[in-house]
Formats: C-alpha cells, structure tokens, sequence
C-alpha cells in the first residue's frame, strides 16, 4: 500500500511539474493524423507515428508551447490543411476547439474535428494536419490555456 502511495504521489507532483511549463525538446510525434477529404463529414483518423503523411501543399504550421501558440496567424486556400504541432516530450495537454478565452462556439464551415465542445486533445509530442474545406476565418483557442488563441484564414 505504501509503494501504491508513494508512485501516486510522485506521479502527482510530475504532473503539477509539467503542467507549469514545457520542455521544447523536438521529438517524433507519438500521433499523426491524416485529415479527411475536403468533402468528408468525419473525424480526422489517427495513424502510427511512422507513417508518412505531408499535409497539402502550401499549408501552415502552428506549434504549440506550454501557454501559447507559436505562429498563430496564418493564411491558407481552401482545402489545405494546418498542421498543428506540439513538439514537447513533457508537459500538458491542449484540448483545442473553435472559439476565444478557451470558450468553445460553433463556427459554421469549421472542419468536422472542430465541430464539438470536446474538440481536439493533444498530448505532448503530438501533430495533426487538419484539412479546412470552407473559406472564412476561425478563432481556435484552448479550453485548458485561455490565453491561447489562433486565427486562421481561409481563402478561396
């Protein structure tokens, strides 16, 4: 029973420690995720890490650090994608949806992995390319970190 105590505790205090900053070590990502077709009405599927996936040509990058976007303006043409990318090996997870002060709001044309209040987690190490089939501009934000906040436009 002490040892049970003892690994909960000390997995406690890891998780408080990661979750007041991150590392910005750059590893593989534990997950990729093939965006659905520009027509498609489904989640994004997440494949093995060792499958190779570019996201379309021209498309954008935003990388996520503990508490903030890095490169959170970005411009892309309809049906290219946003890879989204957290390239720490520690830290916290994002839950990342549509909307601003980590506050979900449905914004019609949103890709489908958008769509709920639940949105899309990240864990650290993880990067997912999501395809955005509808011209228009999204406020992406974190129910975790608030002062999180991306903006995406997509023209046609």
């Amino acid at each position: 029973m002490r040892k049970f105590a003892l690994t909960l505790l000390v997995g406690v205090a890891l998780f408080m420690a990661a979750c007041a900053g991150g590392s910005t070590a750059n590893t593989a990502p534990t997950n990729t995720v093939v965006p659905p077709p520009a027509t498609a009405t489904t989640a994004p599927t997440v494949v093995p890490a060792t499958a190779t996936t570019a996201p379309a040509a021209g498309a954008a990058t935003i990388g996520m650090g503990s508490r903030s976007f890095i490169g959170g303006t970005v411009t892309i043409k309809v049906g290219q994608s946003v890879t989204f990318s957290d390239p720490a090996t520690t830290g916290g997870i994002h839950q990342l949806v549509t909307g601003s002060n980590g506050t979900f709001a449905a914004e019609a044309g949103a890709p489908s992995a958008f769509a709920s209040s639940t949105g899309i987690a990240f864990s650290p190490g993880t990067t997912m390319a999501i395809a955005f089939p509808t011209a228009g501009t999204y406020m992406i934000t974190c129910k975790i970190h608030p002062s999180m906040e991306a903006t995406i436009t997509v023209t046609a």
